[in-house]
């Protein structure tokens, strides 16, 4: 291979592309890694997470039963995250031409708020990071984060790597793991259709025991006698706020099942304020021992209704536990 020449000073001309072509465009590495400059880098190389895809059938092996929340050994809890003040509070609006525009869907006022608390339940949230882009999740297991199925990258066969950021906030990361392995039920790729928005939804195995360190919500079937209560709350990573950096929150929000929806993965309608990156965010409310999520934002409606959806059901808690099972 070619020797690189030294720098030219002075007037010299930067190289053209058949000149780099011609010096091999590479060179070889002077040293090799440390170990101690290796364990620095942390996740500079992912391996592929293996895919785990589960029919009808297998599901059915498995409860649909709640499963329950543990909580955190090590970090105190709360029933209301602490705000995060942002420099520069943002603005929630898009400009046009000059003309001031909505993003997609906020429903009315904003009710959502920057956060930054790592005490239990807040410090569950998740960003979860493929080449498909970014979406949200939640710390469900011991090394078990949900979100949603089209939040995974579904395009490519094989060597697709992933990572999940536990309670990013802002510059701050609590902790980031490599994704092993996905459960999901239904391969959802691109615009989400009626026939798979209630299943939308996958389970992801990670490197790390987060749920050791954070705790975890628990899982349980969205019961339709709960329609139209305010019960629920989301957190997740939106885009157009600090540029999906920081976690939101937002509570006293409603569901409303698919009332032609009969199977066990469920479609709902909510109230929730969302956008892109929000993808994978529980809805979830508080019982006594803590909470469960019954969903996950899936998408909202591309027609004239400003609508958001949710993906549930009985197959929701059933994933969780194959995961489980498998990945313990």
């Amino acid at each position: 291979m070619a020797t690189r020449k030294p720098p030219d000073t002075g007037n010299a001309r930067p190289l053209t592309s058949d000149e780099l072509a011609a010096d091999g465009n590479s060179f070889e590495h002077a040293e090799k890694l440390p170990k101690d400059v290796q364990a620095a880098l942390l996740l500079h190389q992912l391996d592929p997470f293996k895919v785990e895809m589960v029919n009808h059938k297998a599901l059915r092996r498995y409860s649909g039963d709640p499963l329950d929340p543990v909580r955190s050994k090590w970090f105190g809890g709360s029933a209301k995250p602490r705000k995060a003040m942002l420099a520069g509070r943002f603005k929630n609006g898009v400009r046009y031409r000059g003309n001031d525009m909505q993003p997609l869907w906020v429903l009315g006022a904003d009710g959502r708020r920057t956060y930054s608390d790592t005490r239990y339940p807040w410090g569950c949230v998740c960003k979860v990071n493929t080449s498909a882009g970014s979406g949200s999740g939640v710390i469900v297991g011991p090394r078990h984060v949900l979100t949603a199925s089209h939040v995974v990258n579904w395009a490519a066969s094989n060597g697709v790597n992933g990572s999940v950021d536990v309670h990013r906030a802002g510059g701050a990361v609590s902790m980031t793991t490599a994704i092993t392995n996905v459960h999901a039920f239904t391969r959802v790729t691109g615009s989400i259709g009626w026939t798979e928005m209630d299943e939308d939804y996958a389970v992801l195995v990670t490197a790390a025991r987060i749920g050791d360190i954070f705790g975890w919500f628990g899982t349980r079937t969205y019961n339709s006698s709960w329609d139209g209560d305010r019960y629920w709350f989301n957190i997740g990573y939106p885009g157009d706020v600090a540029g999906g950096s920081f976690p939101i929150y937002q509570d006293r929000r409603w569901l409303d099942e698919d009332a032609w929806d009969f199977g066990s993965g469920r479609a709902m309608e909510t109230d929730a304020d969302t956008f892109f990156g929000q993808s994978g965010g529980p809805m979830a409310a508080f019982w006594s021992n803590g909470p469960y999520v019954v969903a996950v934002v899936s998408s909202q409606s591309s027609s004239g209704e400003r609508e958001n959806f949710c993906a549930g059901g009985s197959d929701l808690p059933r994933l969780v536990r194959r995961a489980l099972d498998r990945h313990p």
